[in-house]
């Protein structure tokens, strides 16, 4: 994942999908998160549907289209047709990405999901809120999609926030090579890990990969005595179960007990972004359960991690 030699980390590109400022709930204090595009776990559940694909994605806002056609008449692929009511529907598997479409739109109503963006670029917006990271102890965080997806990019990144004297933070799944994280491990300021599920069939249903090689990287960190948390997503049918989140608790006092874990509630509002990408989203219908997320978080107490 090393860098080529001699290139200039500030000109380093990468895929991202958003800029979020002042984030409060990735990491300490007020942060900037960077999404990045590409993921290899494919959650159902997941809230950015958008990070997922590793390229860039048409984006469909069909409340802002006004039927115009230009659209249909700028794609040289025929990766559009209009629909009763006159909105415009993609073929994702016949769209090149060329961006003819995009360009011809006049409401927006259909643009890319992502924009490549430099490391400069990035931290022109990162550092705008520079006042308010030293007064609350904030930073940056790098999110996604899987930020080590793009690793040259995550590490060119970090490396420069470091270097201009940012906090930095990397939410990840884990799903990841080794040598990856050694590089990364020096930049990080703190890991937020993801922890699905303990069963690892039972994991590879739901996201499309088995959990060895996340478990066998959580450990790895583990044992470099860095800071981290892991989290475990609270999804109703998938990993909501008492049995589970104390299984994936144990797990975590058992390889080191200072680890914090953090049950994260799940949230429904990921649904609109599948209709605009043209995706089906297959917990529509499931809304909050906070009694039972409560419950809970008082049994992975009961390990002694909360």
């Amino acid at each position: 994942m090393r860098l080529l030699k001699g290139q200039h980390m500030a000109t380093v590109s990468g895929l991202v999908f958003e800029l979020k400022r002042f984030a409060i709930h990735d990491g300490e204090g007020i942060r900037t998160t960077v999404f990045l595009k590409g993921c290899p776990l494919r959650c159902a559940w997941c809230h950015n549907p958008e990070g997922m694909c590793a390229q860039r994605y048409v984006w469909q806002n069909k409340g802002e289209c006004i039927g115009c056609g230009l659209c249909l008449a700028a794609c040289p692929r025929g990766a559009l047709a209009q629909e009763e009511g006159n909105a415009v529907i993609a073929d994702h598997a016949a769209c090149t990405r060329c961006g003819a479409c995009a360009g011809a739109c006049p409401t927006g109503a259909i643009r890319f999901d992502a924009k490549e963006m430099t490391v400069d670029e990035v931290l022109a917006v990162v550092e705008r809120d520079s006042l308010f990271y030293d007064v609350s102890g904030g930073g940056i965080t790098l999110s996604g999609g899987e930020p080590t997806a793009q690793p040259e990019f995550a590490q060119a990144l970090l490396e420069e926030a470091k270097r201009r004297g940012l906090a930095t933070a990397v939410e990840t799944c884990l799903f990841t090579e080794r040598g990856t994280l050694q590089e990364l491990l020096p930049l990080v300021d703190r890991f937020y890990t993801d922890i699905k599920l303990a069963d690892s069939g039972r994991h590879r249903e739901a996201t499309g990969v088995p959990n060895e090689k996340i478990i066998e990287n959580f450990k790895y960190l583990a044992g470099q005595d860095c800071d981290i948390v892991a989290r475990i997503p609270v999804i109703p049918g998938y990993t909501d179960s008492e049995g589970n989140v104390r299984g994936i608790a144990r797990l975590v006092r058992e390889t080191r007990g200072d680890i914090p874990v953090e049950l994260m509630e799940f949230n429904p509002l990921g649904a609109s972004k599948y209709r605009r990408l043209g995706m089906e989203y297959k917990l529509a219908g499931h809304k909050k359960e906070h009694g039972k997320y409560l419950a809970l978080k008082e049994a992975a107490k009961r390990e002694g991690n909360c």
